[in-house]
């Protein structure tokens, strides 16, 4: 009998010791492990590993030794967590936000199919939403509350608990927004309104104990974030011969507040539509000098009435608060 249990118990850590390296090797698949590159950050490793650059936090949350997002460096290596590849687990189908369409032209010879043009837009939508505005005052429909499980930022596929100030629907959609600043003119210091940073996109999917889901999500999203109506932020098309208006004005403040330095980067100036400016213009910035020295090019995506946001086409030098605005004379 007692050779009989040694001989079961032989065969027990026989059988654990062959499963071990399975088990070892299914937790070290959990990850996968790429190395920075030089000019790499979470967005591009993201969008090229994910085919989703807004799963950035998710793979930030996993690298708990990365205490500043905006800082990796070449030779660095980080986690990608394998689960974000799975597209199948994702909770529900996001309501899909309308997006601007473009009729193709009929041709006129019969038994020739119509050409479908190339539909080409001043700025990517996500980047549009993500880059927000500058509003003269700020109303939230609403906030969130809490979330299921454990308490922790939201990110896109989360669901979340809201509180509003009217009753809502499922399906209705709705802005995650951060008051990011009160925007004061760099000269004059008369007040220009609140600059607002939408965070994410949420949708009901239950309105008895109101609950939505993060269908977008463009930074962690803190429980308490605001809410306010969805309205439709369509990129405006690309524009063939854009014009050069005569207009001077000041960046007032910029997407990462302080200053912006590359192409893509988003800029806010004193001018918008009471001054004539419209999706599509492009404008000159230059140093804060006694000289007219440029060290920009930058292309209005979006107007309010006295102010707009701008896409960084070209810049010398970094582009700051103050920076002033002038008519295109030379690129």
């Amino acid at each position: 009998m007692r050779r009989n249990k040694k001989i079961a118990l032989f065969v027990i850590l026989s059988i654990a010791l062959l499963f071990l390296p399975c088990l070892l090797c299914a937790q070290a698949l959990d990850y996968k492990e790429y190395t920075v590159q030089k000019g790499d950050t979470l967005w591009d490793i993201t969008k090229e590993e994910l085919k989703d650059p807004f799963l950035w936090p998710k793979v930030w949350n996993a690298n708990p030794d990365i205490s500043n997002p905006d800082r990796i460096y070449p030779r660095q290596t980080i986690r990608i967590p394998l689960s974000l590849l799975q597209k199948e687990i994702e909770p529900a189908e996001p309501k899909p936000i309308p997006q601007p369409t473009v009729r193709p032209e009929r041709e006129e010879k019969k038994g020739v199919a119509a050409k479908v043009p190339t539909i080409e837009y001043l700025i990517d939508q996500n980047l549009l939403i993500a880059s927000g505005y500058i509003a003269d005052s700020v109303t939230p429909a609403g906030k969130i509350y809490d979330k299921p499980g454990e308490p922790s930022n939201l990110t896109k596929g989360d669901y979340a608990y809201i509180m509003t100030n009217k009753p809502v629907k499922k399906g209705d959609l709705f802005y995650i927004i951060e008051v990011v600043e009160k925007v004061q003119h760099p000269v004059t210091r008369k007040s220009l309104g609140t600059r607002v940073a939408i965070l994410g996109i949420a949708e009901v999917v239950d309105e008895n104990d109101p609950k939505v889901l993060i269908t977008r999500s463009y930074a962690e999203i803190p429980i308490g974030s605001l809410i306010d109506d969805y309205f439709p932020l369509d990129p405006p098309l690309a524009v063939a011969n854009p014009r050069k208006p005569a207009i001077d004005g000041y960046v007032v403040t910029t997407a990462k507040r302080l200053y912006a330095h590359g192409n893509f980067d988003i800029v806010f100036i004193d001018k918008g539509e009471r001054d004539g400016l419209r999706a599509g213009d492009l404008l000159a910035t230059t140093l804060q000098n006694e000289h007219r020295i440029y060290n920009g090019v930058i292309q209005v995506v979006s107007t309010r009435p006295s102010t707009s946001a701008a896409i960084i086409r070209k810049a010398t030098k970094e582009i700051r608060i103050g920076d002033p605005v002038t008519a295109v004379t030379q690129e």
